[in-house]
């Protein structure tokens, strides 16, 4: 709770000084039979004339209910309870009308998925006191830099973010018969990039699509496209469609679609509905080698919002299921089958927002 204090204190002092400030808090859950997932977030924002600044906090929870598969006679059922702690700062600089550059920096500490909080359980449970096996604390730091260009006044935008990022990680082991343990990654380098465009293509229609680029420690360039519409139906009604692509050699690949309406009333009350879908082949490479790698998955989520606006103060709710649906396991991976099970998830976020 040490970096939300600090947020707290970064927006009392922001506000003082009467500098044109917001705060935004989110509280998010995300439950299922065997995960419970909470996060909370404190965002603060300064926008002094000529610049803005944004310190946020997060505080995450994770709780595992870690069962081994029916056939693992080596793991034993489990509780795990793992925080995780994050804090980001970013600046933006506007030096004429066209150009904004803009950077930033954060860490974290503590596992950042549920994922790699059952691996590590996984293999704590196989190979503690094993030689060559070592407990590892997650945590990790990035820093960004970039560009917003406005090449046509008004309706035309281009951004460039460059990212370098540095993870310490929970590594996966493999036993060696006659040698030591075999210890996978556990410290991650990744740089990144991605440009933008965004587009007024007329007054009621606005577009953006997004090229990234990602290479990670022991892992092929992952390549990124996404496109997005903004469409004013009418004065009233709102339509956001979203298509996106990931490509990874040799042969992961990964397409989502999503499509939102929102409707307001007097611009003080908006309703809305939203519907995404993933799928995705995998991250498996050779079904003949034993690995933690997960199979094909497809998701679908539905959510519905609903959002309060007044003239300082707007409050935001938004909840529904979230499904996700795994391709059979390999034989050879076959322990991790309560990983890689079926879930029908719960989604609940909470946002309010305060400008001074």
């Amino acid at each position: 709770m040490a970096l939300l204090a600090l947020s707290i204190c970064a927006a009392a002092s922001i506000s003082a000084a009467r500098t044109g400030a917001e705060a935004t808090v989110a509280v998010e859950s995300m439950t299922c039979a065997d995960i419970h997932l909470q996060e909370a977030n404190l965002q603060t924002v300064a926008s002094p004339p000529g610049s803005q600044y944004v310190l946020s906090g997060t505080e995450g929870r994770i709780a595992v209910d870690y069962a081994p598969a029916p056939y693992d006679i080596v793991s034993q059922p489990a509780d795990r309870v793992e925080n995780r702690t994050a804090a980001d700062f970013t600046a933006r600089f506007c030096t004429d009308a066209d150009w904004c550059p803009f950077g930033g920096a954060g860490v974290y500490r503590g596992f950042t998925d549920y994922r790699s909080l059952w691996l590590d359980e996984y293999y704590r449970q196989l190979f503690s006191g094993v030689p060559g096996y070592v407990r590892v604390n997650p945590q990790g730091w990035h820093v960004l830099a970039g560009g917003r260009w406005t090449y046509v006044p008004g309706s035309g935008i281009l951004q460039l973010t460059m990212l370098q990022q540095s993870d310490i990680v929970s590594p996966g082991y493999e036993a060696q018969i006659g040698g030591p343990l075999l210890r996978g990654y556990d410290h991650l380098r990744t740089t990144a990039g991605r440009v933008s465009t965004e587009n007024v293509v007329t007054p009621t229609v606005r577009t953006l699509i997004e090229a990234g680029a990602t290479a990670t420690t022991g892992r092929r360039p992952r390549f990124s496209l996404q496109g997005s519409v903004n469409w004013s139906v009418s004065e009233t009604v709102t339509v956001r469609t979203v298509l996106a692509g990931v490509s990874e050699r040799p042969a992961f690949h990964a397409v989502s679609a999503a499509l939102a309406v929102e409707r307001d009333w007097k611009e003080r009350w908006f309703v809305g509905l939203a519907v995404r879908g993933y799928r995705d082949s995998g991250e498996v490479i050779d079904p003949l080698i034993v690995s933690s790698a997960a199979p094909a998955l497809r998701t679908v989520q539905v959510a519905a919002s609903l959002r309060w606006q007044g003239e300082r103060a707007a409050l935001r709710l938004e909840g529904g299921p979230y499904r996700t649906r795994y391709a059979d396991l390999a034989a050879g991976s076959a322990q991790f089958a309560r990983l890689y099970q079926d879930r029908s998830w719960r989604r609940l976020q909470c946002t309010a927002s305060w400008k001074f």
